[in-house]
Formats: structure tokens, C-alpha cells, sequence
């Protein structure tokens, strides 16, 4: 009896036991990725667990996933972007879910720009599109994928020796210098990605890249081997079965910057607006 009273007294417990557990969520300072984490804060918070939120650049937050100091990562762009990021904390994490395949990072200019003229990377070098477009491309910081691979991007196509320069900025930099030229309908080249929210409020098209140096991605939610021992079976299970898209994360990124929603807030619309794929993420 004694014995039996006491799992009793355990399993009652269990759920206060694990609201003490805090888990520390990481992500970039980026508003599509702050969405993504407010799906990953409801279902934790759902499984009874207390979420403290940690934002960073790309190069803040992988080394704090990798040391445990940050216990989930929403999310880690592989094969291609973040590559040279996850191979340093590779060892010390895991895979915990694939939220969204179809993650793609390019370059892309207004439509207002002639196809015939400029529809591909190669179609930069043109002595007569060269003469419009800035010299210099607005990119985001150093350590993201966007630059990273942009750099490779300039060197492969000829756009250093051409005379282009690819410049790092903080996202507000980015987004002003594309939106001060796009007001003004002059030519620029724009380095942006999927998904986006600017992609369902601007008339963008897409630059081929025959290279192939961008590359397409799926995106994962990884975290640190730590995690395993810090939430429940049910709750690592709940977490692993959660899958998004394209369409679901620029519709909750639209939301924040287009109608000034919070990240939560624009994750709760989304989440309460798609009850049956969410009940489906929630093991048997």
C-alpha cells in the first residue's frame, strides 16, 4: 500500500514537477524565426513546461545551443545555410524535429524590373543592367547564411571583379534600403529568402541561380543533447511531431510586421485558425 501511495503521490506531482523546469528557446532575431518560436513555446508551455526565450544574431546563438547555455534552436537551416554554423555545435546536439522543408535563400528584384532584361545572377554583368542597379547589395549580418553564401555568390558569377560589393547590415538597414527603392521604383538587387513576409506584400521576382550556390534547405529545430534529460518522452515526442510550411510561416511573419502583432500572438492566431494539424502534432 505504502508503495502504491507513494507512485501516486509521484505521478500527481509530475506535472508541477515539470512546470518548474524552465527550457531556454533560442532564436535568431528575425521575425520569421520569433513566429517559429512561438509555435515551439505553445507546445512546451502545453506539455506544462515555464519557456524563457533567448533572441541573438546567428553567431549569439549557435555557440549557446551548442554549450547547453540555450536548449532549443527554432531553427537551424541544413544542409546549405547554416551549415558552418552547425558543424561547430554538431556533436552536442540533435535533431529534435523537421519543421518545414522548400527553405530557400536567393536573390530577388522588383518586377517592376523588365524579365527580358534581368531574370538570372548572370544577367548582373550586363553592361545595360550594371548601368541602373547600385553598385552596392544590402545583405544582412556577417554571420548569416544570406551573406555567407552571397559572398560565395559574387565570386562565382564574377560580381567582385564586375565591380559589385556586397554589403553586411542590421536587418533595419536591409529592409530601408530595399523599401526607400522600391518606393522610388528604382532597379536594385534584393537578398532575401522563403519564408518571408516581404515575399506576400511586395511584387518580387525570384533571380535564377544556374550556379546552384544558394541551394534549397529544410528547417530543423535542433537542441542540445542536455534537452533529453530535461523534458518527458510524451513532451520530446510532441516536439519532434510538429511540422509547419512555407504558407504557415509567412502568414504568422505577415501578421507581425504587417498588422503589429507579437511573435506569440501571430503563432496563436495561426495555431487557433489550424486546430486539426496542430491536435495531430500531440503523440497518442
Amino acid at each position: 500500500m505504502k508503495r502504491a501511495y507513494l507512485l501516486w503521490v509521484m505521478l500527481m506531482l509530475a506535472p508541477l514537477l515539470a512546470a518548474a523546469e524552465s527550457i531556454k528557446l533560442g532564436q535568431v532575431s528575425l521575425s520569421f524565426y520569433a513566429v517559429t518560436g512561438g509555435v515551439v513555446q505553445h507546445v512546451l508551455e502545453k506539455e506544462g513546461y515555464q519557456v524563457e526565450v533567448i533572441e541573438g544574431s546567428h553567431a549569439d546563438i549557435y555557440p549557446k545551443v551548442g554549450t547547453g547555455e540555450v536548449d532549443i534552436l527554432a531553427a537551424s537551416w541544413l544542409p546549405n545555410a547554416h551549415a558552418a554554423l552547425y558543424r561547430k555545435v554538431e556533436g552536442s546536439t540533435f535533431k529534435l524535429a523537421k519543421l518545414y522543408d522548400d527553405a530557400r535563400l536567393y536573390w530577388a528584384v522588383p518586377t517592376y524590373i523588365p524579365a527580358a532584361q534581368v531574370s538570372s545572377i548572370e544577367d548582373l554583368l550586363k553592361p545595360e543592367v550594371k548601368s541602373r542597379l547600385p553598385a552596392t547589395i544590402v545583405s544582412l549580418p556577417e554571420s548569416t547564411g544570406l551573406t555567407i553564401l552571397g559572398k560565395e555568390v559574387m565570386k562565382s558569377y564574377g560580381l567582385d571583379t564586375a565591380g559589385y560589393q556586397l554589403q553586411a547590415a542590421q536587418p533595419s538597414a536591409w529592409v530601408g534600403n530595399f523599401k526607400s527603392a522600391y518606393e522610388g521604383q528604382k532597379w536594385i538587387v534584393f537578398p532575401l529568402w522563403q519564408p518571408q513576409w516581404m515575399n506576400a506584400v511586395y511584387d518580387l521576382r525570384v533571380l535564377s541561380d544556374p550556379k546552384g550556390i544558394f541551394g534549397v534547405d529544410s528547417a530543423y529545430l535542433i537542441a542540445n543533447q542536455q534537452l533529453k534529460s530535461k523534458l518527458s518522452s510524451r513532451a520530446l515526442s510532441h516536439l519532434s511531431n510538429i511540422r509547419l510550411s512555407i504558407e504557415a510561416i509567412t502568414d504568422m511573419d505577415r501578421s507581425m510586421n504587417v498588422e503589429k502583432l507579437t511573435a506569440r500572438q501571430a503563432a496563436e492566431r495561426w495555431i487557433a485558425a489550424h486546430p486539426a494539424e496542430v491536435n495531430s502534432w500531440r503523440p497518442q
